[in-house]
């Protein structure tokens, strides 16, 4: 059995992504073939494209909804046609098995490495681990984005901070991830919720997702902005959380400023900088700021979640009206149009999250 599919290569010392046809053969003993109906377009994918160290070719992407085609024979979890999502956090630990595959062939002999995972295509080939059943009804837009953005975002309020009623959060960058930290934290019952940028488009679209007050970092002093909207009947000003999703190295110590501090003598801790965002280069802290303030930098991966448990509690966030998917997915593109949906990406001119439809493609 063959499957015909077109995927997204980034070929070895190229920007550029290419579409490229490939036979996909049957599914080792623990892979699953899925159709895609729709992947996301995330940013932490443009530092694979704009790596000058790689050296090899790739296939990318990590989050997405979709149809199972096939499975192998050692798969037990889902079976042909069943609607899933693909993400990059395994459900349960792999025990020591290596994730599956690690490299797709093309015709021409090239060997596209992946990361895990890749959904940029009309098909993927994933580890059983890295698929959950999709629930009912979960909406194209919710299944495209809840692999990454939404999990990463949100689940980092809900899971890494365990963000509890009437603590104050402040968001560090309003992009796909930040939105989804601001929808989280407002969902929770978090007050204020105070989100920061440097763009007034993405500050407005923040004030949709629940943010109570916004900031921009280019036309005010952010940090003592901050302070100001969060004053505590202890004196002490600054948010419970602060949720860093720029993945600027030397905006982490800014975003660490703006957490309140301990009082000292009394046994109350300051607040904590929550790292989202995947700095790429080392950075600096100002170590008296977390000493003396009895601050915590805590770091999450993928919003600390457990796929299969989280997923159901964000479509149920969709379901009562409580999150907006089709919101935050303000940019939409064909496969054809993934180079386009890259570079719109890069240069900041997406608002809230980048998707890709591939509903209605056979076969």
């Amino acid at each position: 059995m063959t499957i015909d599919a077109r995927i997204a290569v980034l070929p070895a010392g190229q920007q550029k992504l290419e579409i490229r046809e490939v036979a996909l053969g049957d599914p080792g003993p623990y892979e699953v073939v899925v159709r895609q109906k729709a992947f996301g377009v995330c940013h932490s994918q443009l530092d694979r494209i704009y790596d000058p160290s790689r050296t090899e070719s790739m296939v990318l992407g990590h989050e997405s909804i979709g149809t199972v085609v096939a499975v192998g024979d050692q798969v037990r979890y889902v079976m042909r046609g069943d609607e899933v999502l693909i993400t990059w956090i395994p459900r349960t630990p792999l025990d020591g098995r290596p994730p599956v595959p690690s490299q797709v062939a093309f015709p021409d002999g090239d060997l596209a490495k992946t990361h895990n995972t890749f959904t940029w295509g009309t098909h993927a080939v994933v580890d059983e681990q890295y698929v959950v059943k999709a629930p009912p009804d979960t909406p194209l837009d919710l299944g495209s984005i809840i692999g990454c953005a939404l999990m990463t975002g949100a689940g980092a309020v809900m899971n890494s901070a365990d963000v509890r009623p009437g603590q104050s959060v402040a968001v560090w960058g309003a992009g796909g991830v930040g939105l989804c930290a601001i929808a989280g934290a407002a969902i929770l019952g978090a007050s204020p919720v105070v989100a920061v940028d440097v763009d007034d488009d993405k500050l407005k679209l923040a004030r949709q997702f629940g943010a109570t007050d916004v900031v921009n970092a280019k036309k005010a002093d952010p940090v003592a902005a901050v302070r100001e909207l969060t004053g505590h009947d202890d004196g002490t000003r600054g948010v419970d959380y602060a949720f860093d999703c720029t993945g600027i190295g030397g905006n982490i110590p800014v975003s660490l400023a703006s957490v309140r501090p301990g009082i000292r003598g009394s046994g109350i801790r300051g607040g904590a900088d929550v790292l989202v965002g995947i700095p790429r280069v080392p950075f600096q802290l100002d170590s008296m700021d977390l000493l003396n303030g009895e601050k915590s930098l805590l770091g999450c991966v993928g919003g600390s979640c457990d796929p299969a448990r989280d997923f159901e509690t964000f479509v149920e966030w969709t379901r009562d009206g409580r999150f907006d998917p089709s919101a935050l997915v303000t940019d939409r593109f064909t496969l054809d149009e993934l180079n386009t949906a890259v570079e719109t990406l890069h240069e900041g001119r997406v608002r809230g999250r980048a998707v890709v439809e591939l509903e209605g493609w056979a076969p």
